[in-house]
């Protein structure tokens, strides 16, 4: 392997590495959160108890719009189990799409900002979540 195919190897290595990290200390900050802060130890919460990273990761970016007053509570625990059903429904494994961890979050987090927007059907989520990942692809 030549120098700068090796620089270029480390170099991945080291982004993979960083989402990796910056995904952990979103989760852990997230499940710190809800552990910790009064306002999520009611019965109206218990739900958070059961997600998984990435449901806490789709908490915590979420948790903007819940304070926005943009989601109620309800629609809130709605988007999050939905956004995590779409993320591990509809994104191809990352062996597939060579999307990065957060890759796979950004996409879901596109969509959601569109279906913010307008109303789609299942099948335009998937197609738009297949050109979402091919515009990611063709970007790198």
């Amino acid at each position: 392997m030549s120098s700068s195919s090796k620089r270029i190897s480390n170099n991945y290595k080291t982004s993979v590495l960083e989402e990796e990290e910056e995904f952990s200390l979103v989760v852990s900050k997230g499940r710190d959160l809800l552990e910790n802060k009064t306002e999520f130890q009611t019965d109206e919460w218990v739900w958070t108890r059961d997600l998984d990273d990435g449901g806490i990761f789709f908490f915590c970016y979420l948790l903007i719009d819940y304070r926005q007053q943009t989601l109620n509570k309800n629609s809130l625990r709605e988007s999050v189990h939905t956004l995590n059903l779409l993320l591990n429904k509809m994104v191809p494994p990352r062996e597939k799409t060579g999307l990065p961890l957060l890759g796979e979050f950004q996409v879901i987090f596109t969509l959601y900002e569109r279906l913010k927007r307008e109303e789609m059907t299942w099948d335009d989520c998937e197609k738009y979540i297949m050109e979402q990942i091919s515009e990611h692809q063709n970007s790198n």
